[in-house]
């Protein structure tokens, strides 16, 4: 997943560009995507000897790298009355992932009366990522960066 998933936004992004002329903005939600599972798995994995954690932080890299199933669907129609926005941007995006990931805590709060630290540290780093995506994909700046990235 972490070598073979930027190397494929990479390869159809800049076959889109060459093809079509859409340029590969989108790469900011992909790249960021794959970070976020590699390091919310990696935490996961690393702490494999606290059974609650890990299984928190497992399941938020899992919740987060679908993603990209739910905005294929799910989160495209819940955006529509949203718009082109910010918040349109975000539930069009992110939506289904998030609310798995919330759907956890709910399931803690309510089976253990509380939220585990774990968790609580990986929805924080996922919500900090899907912001940065959300700020690089309209960012001018994050435009050239992902041209090069392309190889144009």
């Amino acid at each position: 997943m972490v070598v073979l998933g930027p190397a494929a936004a990479l390869t159809v992004d800049a076959a889109r560009y060459v093809t079509k002329g859409d340029t590969p903005e989108f790469l900011a939600v992909q790249l960021l995507d794959i970070l976020a599972f590699a390091t919310l798995s990696g935490a996961g994995l690393l702490l494999r000897k606290t059974p609650a954690a890990h299984k928190r932080l497992m399941l938020v890299g899992l919740f987060y790298i679908s993603n990209a199933g739910f905005a294929r669907y799910l989160n495209t129609f819940a955006a529509a009355p949203l718009g082109d926005g910010f918040w349109g941007d975000m539930v069009g995006t992110f939506l289904g992932g998030d609310l798995l990931a919330l759907g956890l805590g709910a399931y803690d709060l309510i089976t253990r009366r509380r939220l585990y630290p774990a968790y609580v540290a990986g929805l924080a780093w996922m919500i900090t990522l899907e912001l940065t995506a959300r700020t690089l994909l309209h960012s001018p700046g994050w435009k050239a960066v992902s041209l090069h990235l392309i190889g144009h």
